[in-house]
């Protein structure tokens, strides 16, 4: 009998057992154009087809069974002190981009685009990798090699449907010009664990901004909330913003009659125990802690008027070059700000990646179900905080259900709306005193 390649093994060992962050890492780390995923507004998964060299790579990039955070940390950051809910921080920022139309448009205060947008104004990069408008389909993202201020600026705000972003990364070894990179906390773990495999493109992706992630949603949930705005047809769609306008923006969708149709960002949020990405619940990374630079909301501005603010945090060498050089040309204001008010500011996401991922790790382990694997030890937790737990995971497993996506189906939209956003300032301030609340 042959032995089992490694694209094999990748399909039974992650993809089937439900590990699958959705990265895109595998598909552009394989040379031979093996992988693809054929089906990025449902499940979203790789799928193998035939002419694999068994060269290893998409196996060893994925970080979907497992990450150890400590041996990269050594490597992009060295000495610098690490903190238990960020990690390595050298430096922590509140900023927005100086460009009010840059701030405008980006999810937050802009940064991210204002970093890039400057990388690429001095001539140290020649575009970047990025999760950006599908140019024939409006209505979601894909990941491409943006080369010009306008298509980066194109690319600005966030996505909250899965994004196969690493799928760019054929295209981006290839290139030959340096790049930067943007991308979420499982791009980047992907992203890092091919460089170590001994991936090489032909420019160094640098420096690499990530950007907070609580968790991502199948695109069945956007459809969801647009059928609730009355868009029933994708066809009918020009474009998707979902966090337009006043920071923290709204959902808005643009039809190509012209209408707009729009609710709260934080409205938005009620499709999450419905469409989440069931692997997101066991992730331990809010801060993206394997980035050159992470950028957040900074939701300690959060009600002072004037615009949106993000939350940077730099990491490495690197990171700390290009935020002060970004600085230094007047891209952003920024202000810096101490490591614990950075944590505090996500006191809540914090609560549920940092506490809430261990627990539903171990609750899962013990039903026999396969999870990742990490070097991270868990939290100590009073029994309170577990048992609560228990009744989280239930529920986002009854609500992830068919019958409770048709539940969400028949619920109005902007009463359960405000009743997310209530228990989300809820959940605010009393994570905000410290753990468990107290």
């Amino acid at each position: 009998m042959s032995a089992e390649r490694p694209v094999d093994l990748l399909m039974r060992t992650v993809v089937d057992a439900g590990l699958c962050t959705r990265c895109g890492t595998c598909v552009g780390a394989c040379p031979e154009g093996v992988l693809s995923i054929p089906d990025p507004t449902g499940a979203c998964l790789p799928a193998a087809g035939e002419g694999c060299t068994s060269c290893g790579l998409c196996l060893a990039a994925c970080p979907g069974a497992q990450l150890a955070f400590e041996p990269f940390e050594r490597e992009l950051f060295g000495d610098a002190p690490s903190h238990g809910l960020l990690g390595v921080v050298r430096s922590a920022w509140i900023a927005h981009a100086s460009d009010p139309g840059v701030r405008r448009g980006g999810a937050s205060g802009g940064v991210v685009t204002a970093l890039l947008l400057d990388s690429l104004r001095r001539g140290e990069t020649g575009g970047a990798a990025l999760f950006a408008p599908h140019e024939r389909e409006p209505w979601r993202g894909w990941g491409r090699i943006a080369r010009s201020g306008e298509e980066i600026r194109a690319a600005a705000q966030s996505r909250y449907h899965l994004s196969p972003l690493n799928t760019v990364l054929g295209e981006a070894a290839s290139s030959g010009t340096p790049l930067a990179y943007a991308g979420l906390p499982c791009q980047i773990h992907g992203l890092r664990r091919l460089e170590r495999a001994g991936w090489r493109p032909r420019s160094p992706l640098r420096p690499v901004v990530g950007v907070y992630c609580g968790n991502n949603l199948y695109f069945a949930g956007t459809a969801a909330v647009m059928r609730k705005l009355g868009v029933r047809r994708l066809a009918d769609v020009e474009r998707i913003a979902y966090r337009e306008g006043e920071w923290p923006g709204s959902f808005s969708v643009r039809t190509r009659d012209g209408r707009e149709r729009s609710v709260p960002k934080l409205h938005f949020n009620q499709a999450i125990p419905f469409y989440i990405n069931r692997r997101c619940l066991f992730c331990v990374d809010l801060a993206n802690e394997l980035a050159d630079v992470s950028v957040g909301d900074g939701w300690m501005k959060e009600g002072s008027g004037g615009g949106g603010w993000s939350v940077a945090l730099v990491r490495s060498e690197t990171g700390e070059r290009a935020w002060r050089e970004t600085i230094a040309s007047k891209a952003v204001v920024a202000e810096e700000i101490s490591v614990e008010d950075a944590a505090r500011m996500h006191g809540h996401a914090f609560d549920l990646k940092k506490r809430g991922s261990f627990l539903r790790l171990d609750l899962w382990r013990r039903f026999g179900c396969a999870v990742p694997r990490y070097d991270r030890r868990p939290p100590r937790e009073p029994f309170g905080r577990r048992a609560g737990e228990i009744l989280v995971s239930a529920q986002f497993a009854l609500a992830s259900s068919k019958a409770g996506r048709l539940i969400f189906a028949a619920l109005p939209l902007g009463a359960t709306g405000r009743l997310f956003a209530s228990l989300r300032a809820v959940w605010m301030r009393r994570s905000s005193r410290g753990p468990g609340g107290a």
